[in-house]
């Protein structure tokens, strides 16, 4: 075990244990012992922390698959109770994009993933540092088992008995309780065969089934759903009010390369 703090580039860490290299990030840590510490499906990994540290407040939406790939797999075989994880990404300006990831276990044996970054979300840039006591921007995760969760996709957090079917479907995917996982399905199945669907409202539906493919890992249909959704979107490229829903297919689709 290593005794003192060290910077790694993760074109050499990398090398070392088969990662994808990258000169614009460095990984920093007090002990780098490969551990598979956290044992969340990495459904959740790559969809949470794709879209909240690098699509959010436009931190580093320029990042290539191989690029966040390469930080996950650090944050999941290096992060633990007993061991943070400081990642520094090199961005154009004169500050770089900080990130730190540590596991705080709770009294109650609760446990949580926190990142935490040097953005500003009140002055929307980079600080110098990481600033833990101000609003620099920060997101936190409950851990259970494989699943992991945001803190407001938290079954206590929402009223299910008021949600749309579609919404419902999507809170089961997300939610901390396992056995919401089977009836994700059916309720998406549901929404589909109404006869009286919007356009946004069958888009919204494909979606959610397309991750819920890609939560149980069912390739040939991932393949087949991105293709039709795919052609749904250009069917109706004149509908100004797709737009939201067109970015969330592209980061699916990232997320999709990061599952590979």
């Amino acid at each position: 075990m290593l005794k003192k703090t060290f910077a790694i580039s993760l074109l050499i860490l990398f090398t070392c244990i088969g990662y994808s290299q990258s000169e614009k990030i460095k990984i920093k840590s007090d002990h780098l012992d490969e551990s598979n510490y956290l044992k969340m499906d990495n459904f959740y990994l790559t969809h949470y922390l794709y879209i909240d540290l690098f699509l959010r407040e436009n931190l580093f939406p320029e990042a290539s698959p191989e690029e966040v790939s390469s930080i996950l797999k650090a944050i999941k075989k290096y992060v633990s109770v007993e061991n943070k994880l400081d990642i520094e990404i090199e961005k154009p300006g004169k500050r770089n994009y900080l990130i730190r990831v540590v596991i705080l276990k709770k009294d109650d044996g609760t446990e949580l993933l926190i990142a935490f970054t040097n953005w500003s979300a009140r002055k929307k840039m980079f600080e110098k540092e990481i600033k833990f006591e101000n609003d620099s921007y920060t997101r936190w995760y409950f851990l259970n088992g494989n699943k992991m969760t945001y803190r407001k996709d938290m079954s206590n957090q929402n009223d299910y008995s008021n949600m749309t079917k579609s919404d419902l479907a999507n809170a089961y995917l997300f939610d901390e309780l396992p056995d919401n996982d089977t009836k994700i399905k059916i309720t998406i199945e549901d929404v589909l065969n109404e006869s009286d669907l919007t356009v946004s409202d069958n888009i919204m539906a494909n979606l959610i089934l397309l991750k819920y493919q890609i939560f149980k890992g069912d390739n040939m249909h991932i393949t087949k759903q991105t293709n039709y959704l795919s052609e749904l979107f250009e069917t109706h490229k004149s509908e100004s009010n797709l737009k939201g829903l067109k970015m969330a297919f592209n980061a699916t689709k990232f997320q999709i390369e990061l599952m590979k």
